[in-house]
């Protein structure tokens, strides 16, 4: 538990960053009226509207924030940490009630890079890994058939995952599995009355949105994530999720124990990462991350694999828990290594079970290091949004003051600290009127306009190539599976070794046609 806190503590200044914007604004709505917190209004895709119409999320974090949510980050980041220890916890359990190595449990479910990064950040993944493991080790812990009132607690903790995530929804299922690996249909009644218990906190939630919406939120996010469901858009997700797996939730280490299977879970990832980088037309380096990324996807998978003979029961409920999670995760809108977490731990628990220690003890530092470079790298990319906002608003102030803004993320927030106001998607700029736009923040797009340039920045990266997890020209993205473009970069790999700039941006003003300076329309 301490060296998980380690990994988090140093960096607990961590400027506002990525999604962290997005569920600050849920959580001031909560704090101006929490019955309603997604009604506060948030420009997230090109226009100003309701939370509950964009924002994908339940909105348990708003609630968790809400007491805080005007306060400085380091504040924000300690709020956040008792999830952390009861994270800790459950991995803890887990390990000790399925594998021989609780401690390397802990570490590597707590200490893999996508928990470390949704530890040092204001999101939802940190709550809702806690909810699942905490209420999970709680139930295994009480698995006698006479111990079910002990077990209910511990699912409506489960159950509450569903309150920071909708992934939590998986949870009633997963409690449905438990009795029914262990006791077959002897344990049918003990699994409904567990999975009815872990589904109380998202019926609740419903009624909830009922009366303050007038429709249930899971529901009409369904129609919002469901977008990408294409043959072409769910192979994407497969080879994503694969990628993410492999390279920010659990390294390839423990899967060489089981040397033919990991082999044969390498060569298929190779196929996948081929396909996948040839399907978004990568070449050179993007295609090297996607391949290796995939490749070590499909190693962890093959470790995991059940041994040849009789079946496992305790095993066979680790696979359920994961095959849930990844059919889960190919519904959603895209992939980001944060999204594996709360069906991480089955891959780490399946491999401990069969692993050799001497892999144990390479896998648990391995995992921590990569974890502080991706995180200090992380760091130097949300720093790097906040400089560029700092520097612009510097200028714009210079030239009369603030204007308007395209692009999320950090920028977003540090820019409306600051005066400014989102650009709404296809907006005119008028003459004398400010814009500042960030190239990797998703920026919303103004109609043509007559624009001057007076300002530009880019906060460069690293002298030597070091492990990016933004990395648009190495291919590369720990938080999504693509990148702001024109067109948008397709990504699958989380990490790279690169060092391109971290964030660049421009400050233009709006000029009358006539300007000899005037710029067309701005880039995009």
């Amino acid at each position: 538990m301490a060296v998980l806190v380690g990994l988090v503590l140093p960096f607990i200044g961590k400027p506002v960053h990525v999604d962290d914007a997005n569920f600050l604004v849920l959580a001031r709505g909560a704090a101006a009226d929490p019955w309603r917190p997604h009604a506060a209004p948030i420009n997230w895709q090109g226009h100003t509207e309701r939370a509950f119409d964009v924002l994908s999320n339940p909105p348990g974090i708003g609630w968790w924030l809400a007491p805080v949510a005007d306060q400085p980050a380091w504040v924000l980041h300690l709020w956040m940490l008792p999830w952390l220890l009861v994270a800790a916890w459950g991995a803890w359990e887990l390990g000790r009630r399925f594998t021989d190595a609780p401690a390397a449990a802990t570490l590597l479910i707590g200490g893999a890079p996508a928990a470390v990064l949704a530890a040092q950040s204001l999101t939802p993944d940190l709550p809702l890994l806690a909810c699942v493991l905490a209420g999970l080790a709680g139930i295994v812990r009480h698995a006698g058939p006479a111990s079910p009132a002990r077990r209910w607690p511990w699912a409506l903790l489960l159950g509450a995952s569903a309150l920071f995530r909708y992934s939590g929804a998986v949870m009633v299922l997963v409690a449905l599995a438990w009795p029914l690996a262990r006791r077959g249909r002897r344990g049918l009644r003990a699994g409904i009355m567990l999975a009815a218990a872990t589904a109380t906190p998202l019926v609740l939630l419903a009624l909830h949105d009922v009366l303050a919406y007038g429709e249930v939120h899971v529901l009409a996010m369904t129609a919002f994530q469901g977008v990408s469901d294409t043959p072409r858009e769910i192979f994407r997700k497969v080879a994503a999720s694969l990628a993410m797996l492999g390279g920010a939730v659990v390294l390839p280490i423990l899967c060489w124990s089981r040397l033919v299977p990991a082999l044969v879970g390498l060569v298929g990832g190779c196929i996948i990462g081929g396909q996948a980088a040839t399907l978004s037309h990568q070449a050179g380096p993007p295609a090297l991350a996607t391949l290796l990324a995939c490749a070590a996807g499909g190693a962890v998978l093959g470790g995991a694999l059940p041994r040849p003979g009789r079946p496992d029961r305790e095993g066979i409920f680790l696979w359920l828990w994961l095959l849930l999670g990844m059919l889960f995760l190919l519904k959603l809108r895209f992939t980001a290594a944060r999204y594996w977490l709360p069906f991480a731990a089955p891959v780490v628990l399946l491999s401990l079970r069969t692993t050799r220690t001497g892999l144990v003890r390479v896998a648990v530092p391995a995992t921590a290091l990569l974890s502080l470079l991706l995180a200090w790298d992380d760091l130097q990319f949300a720093r790097a949004q906040h400089e560029l906002a700092r520097r612009l608003d510097r200028t714009a102030r210079s030239e009369g003051g603030t204007g308007v803004f395209a692009g999320h993320w950090g920028w977003q927030h540090a820019l409306e600290q600051r005066g400014w106001r989102p650009l709404e998607e296809d907006a005119p700029i008028a003459p004398d009127q400010l814009l500042a736009i960030d190239t990797v923040a998703w920026p919303q797009e103004p109609a043509e306009s007559c624009l001057v340039l007076l300002d530009a920045a880019t906060i460069e990266g690293p002298p030597i190539p070091l492990p990016r997890v933004h990395a648009p020209r190495g291919g590369a993205n720990i938080h999504a599976s693509m990148i702001a473009g024109q067109p948008p970069i397709e990504t699958y790999a989380p990490w790279t070794l690169s060092r391109e700039p971290y964030d660049s941006a421009r400050l233009w003003r709006g000029c009358h046609v006539a300007d000899p300076d005037a710029a067309p329309a701005p880039p995009a």
